[in-house]
């Protein structure tokens, strides 16, 4: 209650108290208090595992506080300390930009909007040091202050996961020079995937997965496509350039050409050379992964706003329910990484739930937001740590020679390693719940 607001009923007491009878307490109505709106737990739950990362993954460039700091990096994780990746750091800057854009009060204790902002922002001063100003593109890893920067291929992935970071962070602020920053750094993402000869008419087009082009199994994966797809879509919706609206659609043309396996309703791993040395043969890996599925989810539902396909929406519902039934581990609780092993990455199981949230915002099934529920909720049983972090992965044994498996099946493992992607995906994911359930 304000302090003018107190003054007001204080003054009404007296004058009625003056004016006509003595109240007493019995006949007194109390006032009511204006009570604050109460915080979605999700968003309570992410930052949490924000600031869990904060504390134990962050490094802030010669300072203590972000304030005073030249930049923001994370590590790999608490195993890898001397690394930095830079989609781990891409990963938290998305996830951050996401929670920013969803929070009207500060969810927990010490959550300030100037921090977010602060660490979004020197997090991709950062990154700008691993930027490859020859040839264009980030270069994939460096040591925590980006003085020593592993040149050699730079990934399509990596890059798009940090546009689509881009463009989430232009939409935290109102300054118009700032979103033409960040827009502007999106675009040259764009620039990079166009012009350094990741796509080409190999097998029929998509983009290679790193500018080795074929030069590992990963060949041109569907991960890597279904992420260029969605880059391109908002992108376009960012800039209204029909360039990339072309690209969006083209790519995922690709991918349903050559990835989709219409038996299982999933998109298969990739397609690569079948004769790596010699660059011949083709070879599509019949295998299959959960975040894959889940970002062609997105991508469907993106591009259904580009060209009106309705059989868009029904192809995502489809691999929604075929993703639940092919990866779901009753075993260990969450979505497997690959179908048929019984292995839980927090990463990627929370990645992939993103894909079920985007199909419940876009025909309101409650299927939809219950397995995201069921997963994050696993996640967080097993995975979750006192502080609001997350464990890495976990997985079933299948013999005694695997770390903490002398007991033999059916022995669950958590292995406890603090990883960045882990903490950014799982965040991601809660802010996400969050976000849905306001319309639920």
């Amino acid at each position: 209650m304000s302090l003018t607001w107190t003054r007001v009923v204080a003054a009404a007491v007296l004058a009625a108290t003056l004016g006509a009878r003595v109240v007493s307490a019995q006949d007194a109505t109390p006032t009511p208090t204006p009570s604050a709106p109460a915080i979605n737990p999700n968003l309570v739950n992410a930052a949490q595992t924000q600031a869990a990362t904060r504390q134990k993954l962050a490094v802030l460039g010669d300072a203590f506080t972000c304030t005073d700091a030249r930049f923001v990096s994370y590590r790999r994780s608490d195993a890898d300390p001397e690394v930095t990746d830079q989609w781990y750091v891409a990963s938290q800057l998305w996830a951050d930009a996401f929670l920013l854009n969803r929070v009207t009060s500060p969810p927990i204790d010490n959550w300030t909007f100037d921090d977010a902002r602060c660490y979004i922002d020197k997090g991709f001063i950062f990154l700008d040091r691993l930027w490859d100003y020859t040839n264009s593109g980030y270069f994939p890893q460096s040591n925590p202050v980006g003085t020593t920067v592993k040149t050699g291929p730079r990934f399509s992935d990596d890059n798009l996961v940090a546009g689509l970071a881009l463009l989430e962070t232009a939409r935290t602020t109102s300054d118009p020079l700032a979103q033409r920053r960040y827009i502007h750094a999106a675009q040259r993402e764009a620039d990079f995937l166009e012009t350094s000869g990741l796509w080409d008419d190999t097998f029929g087009g998509g983009f290679w997965w790193n500018t080795g082009k074929g030069d590992t199994q990963e060949g041109k994966p569907a991960q890597t496509n279904a992420l260029a797809s969605l880059f391109f879509a908002r992108l376009y919706a960012a800039t209204s350039d029909a360039t990339y609206r072309d690209w969006s659609l083209k790519s995922l043309l690709w991918l349903d050409t050559v990835l989709w396996d219409p038996s299982r309703q999933l998109y298969r791993w990739s397609i690569g050379f079948a004769d790596i040395p010699h660059r011949t043969g083709a070879t599509i890996h019949n295998r299959y992964f959960n975040y894959d599925q889940g970002i062609a989810i997105e991508a469907q539902l993106a591009a259904a706003m580009l060209d009106n396909d309705a059989n868009r929406v029904s192809r995502a519902q489809s691999i929604g329910r075929a993703m639940h039934a092919a990866f779901w581990s009753s075993a260990i609780g969450g979505y497997n990484l690959e179908a048929g092993v019984e292995q839980v990455y927090t990463s990627y199981a929370a990645w992939s739930s993103l894909g079920h949230l985007a199909l419940y915002a876009q025909d309101g099934d409650s299927d939809w937001l219950t397995m995201a529920r069921q997963n994050a909720d696993a996640l967080s049983s097993r995975l979750r740590e006192a502080d609001g972090g997350y464990a890495y992965r976990a997985y079933q044994c299948i013999d005694k020679t695997t770390t903490g498996c002398a007991a033999g099946l059916p022995t669950i493992v958590v292995d406890h390693t603090r990883d960045t992607s882990a903490e950014a995906w799982a965040q991601h994911l809660q802010t996400a719940l969050a976000d849905s359930l306001k319309t639920s």
